[in-house]
């Protein structure tokens, strides 16, 4: 089987290694175009063009739906395998490969279509997610699903770590597919339940709310703490502290939402029942340091905003 791939951040790279490793060939890559990053805004490829560069295998960076075309037409690939590209295909892009796109999706379809599942999947306190590989069609991540691989939640897992699970599951859930494609066995079938909804998003998703539960509040944290980051604002000068380590404790009363208090192995903020315990955090303009040692600077009586 001829495949082309498209993909471009880091969770993609292990299926794409697994593709050039196979008995398939790898007819090219499709990636997002280089984009600034950093303070300096150095344009920088994507992870997955990187390693095309490496693996000395064609790589395009197309900007429209004509720059997917002609690297069909020059590749003429059997098949397409799809992680996190990063961009809608239209309906002529869609058709121009023979055996269709299949995309990795990091969820168990339709449960939290969209942009960010594992995220959505841990902020919603699930215990079990997985990997979908459907076939691409235009609506939002509705088309057939050839196959799935679970993977249990674990209490104090992350985005981070979750997504990093999961891209390891995905390689030889892919190579099998390509396989069967290429025996002419592949079967999908229509996703089946009420389907949610995994959007992007909003810039404050990482404000803590400090009105609901410690359990819920942890949940919200390992969401998107990596990712945008999560963060709380003094009730005093209105300066925003980041969270950068921290965990629930449902047991732990006797706090209002957003007061503090020291204890042994961090801070602890009042939450609408039980308490998160602060271990590390990065004050505006300073640098990441000790809960406690931010503590012991604080004039006395501030909280957190609620």
């Amino acid at each position: 089987m001829r495949v082309l791939f498209a993909g471009s951040p880091e969770v993609a790279l292990p299926t794409l290694q697994a593709i050039a490793d196979s008995a398939h060939s790898l007819a090219g890559v499709v990636t997002q175009p280089p984009r600034p990053v950093g303070r300096k805004h150095i344009l920088t490829p994507t992870p997955v063009a990187v390693l095309a560069k490496e693996l000395g295998v064609q790589c395009v960076t197309p900007e429209s739906a004509g720059g997917v075309l002609a690297a069909v037409e020059e590749w003429s690939p059997d098949i397409a395998i799809v992680v996190a590209y990063g961009r809608l295909l239209g309906e002529e892009e869609l058709a121009s490969v023979p055996q269709g796109w299949w995309n990795v999706h990091f969820s168990l379809l339709p449960r939290w279509r969209g942009a960010t599942p594992v995220q959505h999947a841990l902020a919603g306190g699930d215990t079990v997610t997985g990997i979908s590989v459907f076939g691409l069609e235009q609506g939002l991540d509705t088309g057939p699903v050839a196959a799935t691989v679970d993977y249990a939640i674990a209490p104090h897992d992350t985005s981070r770590t979750v997504l990093s699970r999961l891209s390891e599951l995905a390689p030889p859930v892919v190579i099998t597919l390509l396989d069967r494609a290429q025996e002419g066995t592949l079967v999908a079938t229509p996703q089946q339940g009420e389907p949610t909804y995994a959007p992007k998003p909003p810039r404050d998703v990482g404000m803590l709310n400090w009105s609901i539960d410690a359990s819920t509040l942890y949940n919200t944290f390992r969401a998107w703490n990596e990712e945008p980051g999560c963060f709380a604002v003094r009730s005093d000068s209105e300066q925003r502290v980041k969270i950068i380590e921290g965990w629930g404790e449902s047991d732990r009363g006797g706090l209002a939402p957003g007061a503090l208090e020291p204890l042994a192995d961090g801070v602890a903020v009042g939450t609408g029942k039980g308490s998160f315990v602060l271990s590390r955090v990065q004050p505006a303009g300073k640098a990441v340091m000790d809960a406690k040692d931010w503590y012991r600077g604080l004039p006395a009586e501030v909280a957190f905003r609620v």
